[in-house]
């Protein structure tokens, strides 16, 4: 690990250019080995830093950008550990669905992404938001898991891809409210705020009813209480801070003709 770590440190300070005569694709296959590491430095900065400042570049070939892809897709990623709680695999999985919309920004520059890419990517990532348990954002010691906030990012990624239809983009939203309004977690390190993205994402691509939108509201906002301390309070926090962050992010984009005055109401009226 501590040679991985020098190379990447080496690699940063030479502004993100590989030392000659190494092997891009051999440092990549590496850094995806330890793509979960309990080491914040190495996973956070130097990894996942790494991969964004390639990508952004234009450093990495499509057949790496897509190598990359369908390995944090598979199980041993992924799905590494699926179902645990409090267990360190929730850094394999929570910065594998982080190289999502990388990829998904490549596809905006290269075109790669065949039919069978987007569903599979969308099965995928959909499946993890459903089956995720561990739902912690920063770790003493170990830095960021933050599995709830980087999935939303890579179902942000998705909604924002005109491939992707009305049916799949509902169950997304219907799946957010869910996920977000859990009973057993109280989200405290800005998940609301990204999960609210994707909301916001939906209503631009103006593909989803109005009424629908304002139904997705009003259910959220009138969630059904168990009479259990401290589940409905926690439900209660955090579905406040989600329709609050919903609602300033509505405000800031208002004047599109996307947005509705009806939303915002109802919002208003929570």
């Amino acid at each position: 690990m501590n040679k991985i770590k020098e190379l990447l440190r080496d690699v940063r300070n030479n502004n993100y250019k590989v030392p000659k005569g190494t092997e891009m694709n051999q440092v990549v296959q590496e850094m995806i080995q330890h793509i979960g590491s309990i080491d914040e430095e190495l996973r956070d900065q130097l990894i996942y830093g790494t991969l964004s400042k390639w990508i952004m570049n234009q450093e990495l070939s499509i057949e790496i950008v897509r190598q990359v892809l369908y390995v944090t897709l598979d199980d041993d990623h992924l799905f590494y550990g699926i179902g645990d709680n409090d267990q360190d695999t929730v850094f394999t999985r929570s910065f594998s669905v982080l190289f999502i919309p990388l990829a998904l920004h490549y596809n905006d520059i290269f075109n790669y992404l065949t039919e069978t890419d987007y569903e599979y990517i969308y099965s995928r990532v959909t499946l993890y938001f459903e089956l995720e348990k561990d739902l912690r954002g920063y770790i003493l010691d170990k830095g960021w898991a933050h599995s709830i906030a980087h999935a939303a990012d890579a179902l942000d990624s998705i909604v924002a891809s005109s491939y992707y239809s009305h049916k799949q983009i509902l169950i997304i939203l219907e799946m957010i409210g869910e996920k977000a309004c859990v009973n057993n977690h109280y989200f405290i390190n800005g998940e609301d705020d990204r999960i609210a993205e994707v909301v916001i994402q939906i209503v631009k691509r103006n593909i989803l009813k109005k009424d629908i939108l304002i139904n997705w509201v009003q259910q959220l906002g009138g969630f059904e209480r168990l009479g259990m301390y401290p589940q409905d309070e926690i439900k209660r926090g955090n579905t406040k801070n989600l329709l609050r962050s919903v609602y300033f992010k509505l405000l800031d984009i208002s004047g599109s003709e996307v947005i509705t005055n009806e939303i915002i109401k109802t919002l208003k009226q929570l």
